[in-house]
């Protein structure tokens, strides 16, 4: 086969071969989407939400819990489904692929959401991502994922 005529599965995707994401930006991507999250949540339960007596939160029940649920589902497994993404990966140029680089689907994103759970409430993902070379937690191994540096700002170079 004629290497001229060979397809990168970067192309398209990724300016150059793409870095995976360091441990820190993924921890930080990750928070930020929990600040958005629970800044949503907080904004509903002012208007929506009966207060905790001596704490502060809100309870939220019937429609207002249901858009905070569905708003978790487009925060994580379908933005990351459709564009790769969350909004704190897309502030920290980080996206999520299959391991061969092509963009990831809907059911690499929900698996990787449900697995998630576990990798939290266990912390065997953190454990494993120290250990892994690629930075893979549980939900990557499993899903066939990885998480790069998408080099975006570097593709889109909007001062110019």
């Amino acid at each position: 086969m004629d290497q001229e005529n060979t397809i990168s599965p970067f192309e398209g995707i990724f300016k150059n071969k793409p870095t995976v994401a360091k441990k820190r930006y993924r921890v930080i991507a990750f928070m930020v989407d929990m600040f958005i999250f629970w800044l949503l949540g907080m904004v509903l339960g002012i208007f929506f939400g009966q207060r905790i007596e001596g704490e502060f939160g809100y309870s939220l029940n019937g429609l207002p819990a249901l858009m905070l649920i569905f708003f978790g589902f487009f925060l994580w497994p379908i933005s990351e489904g459709l564009f790769g993404q969350t909004l704190g990966k897309r502030f920290f140029d980080l996206k999520v692929v299959k391991d061969n680089y092509e963009p990831i689907g809907m059911k690499q994103a929900w698996g990787r959401f449900f697995l998630g759970f576990i990798d939290y409430i266990f912390l065997m993902g953190i454990i494993i991502a120290i250990t892994n070379k690629q930075n893979k937690r549980i939900e990557d191994m499993v899903a066939r994922t990885i998480v790069v540096k998408s080099n975006y700002k570097e593709k889109h170079d909007y001062m110019g």
